[in-house]
């Protein structure tokens, strides 16, 4: 499937549709820098409309269906779709032949709670778990990165977690780094902030 690309502030809005039932339901917004979109189009049927104040329609766009990698079992179909995001932008709806079947509204702006580096188990001295007071809020999701010495990049962990405190850092996953930073980032669906940042060194 040909497809462009475009860079700006979108979401990537990642979920699930069976036209036979007419149902569908949105299972994640993320947002991202770069966007992609099939040139041939998308599955009309199914839809993401945006909502801003009073309800004002900021973009109807027709989703894009991916493709089953092993065959397809039943009717239910996964779809990616990357919208706009801007100021105005107040929730994301999902509608099968015109009915709205989910929706999403963007989590809190600001983090609540304090995340720290918690001392490893008996046994267990090469997992260096995530500590803290964070809550499981709705739409809100976290993810854990690691950086080890001498490296410019930043190695995703885990993702989609629901708390940080569930996820540790396996240091022997960096042999012979002297030092590692690690960071956690917070995602509401719309904007990305990095609420925790400690270096550790061996």
């Amino acid at each position: 499937m040909a497809r462009r690309m475009d860079y700006g502030d979108w979401a990537q809005v990642i979920g699930s549709f069976d036209l036979a039932a007419r149902r569908g339901a949105i299972v994640s917004m993320l947002p991202a820098k770069l966007a992609f979109a099939s040139i041939e189009g998308g599955e009309e049927r199914v839809r993401l409309k945006g909502l801003g104040e009073a309800g004002a329609v900021l973009f109807d766009l027709a989703v894009n269906p991916l493709r089953p990698s092993c065959g397809t079992v039943g009717s239910e179909r996964m779809f990616e779709e990357f919208v706009p995001v801007t100021e105005a932008l107040r929730e994301v709806k999902l509608y099968v032949d015109g009915v709205e079947v989910s929706q999403f509204a963007p989590g809190s702006a600001e983090p609540i709670g304090a995340v720290e580096l918690a001392a490893p188990a008996p046994g267990r001295e090469h997992h260096i778990p995530l500590g803290g007071d964070v809550p499981a809020e709705p739409n809100v999701s976290y993810a854990l990165q690691v950086r080890p010495e001498g490296d410019t990049r930043w190695h995703t962990m885990a993702t989609g977690l629901d708390r940080p405190n569930v996820a540790d850092v396996d240091v022997n996953q960096f042999p012979g780094a002297s030092a590692i930073d690690v960071r956690v980032l917070r995602s509401n669906g719309l904007e990305t902030t990095e609420i925790f940042h400690e270096r550790r060194e061996f």
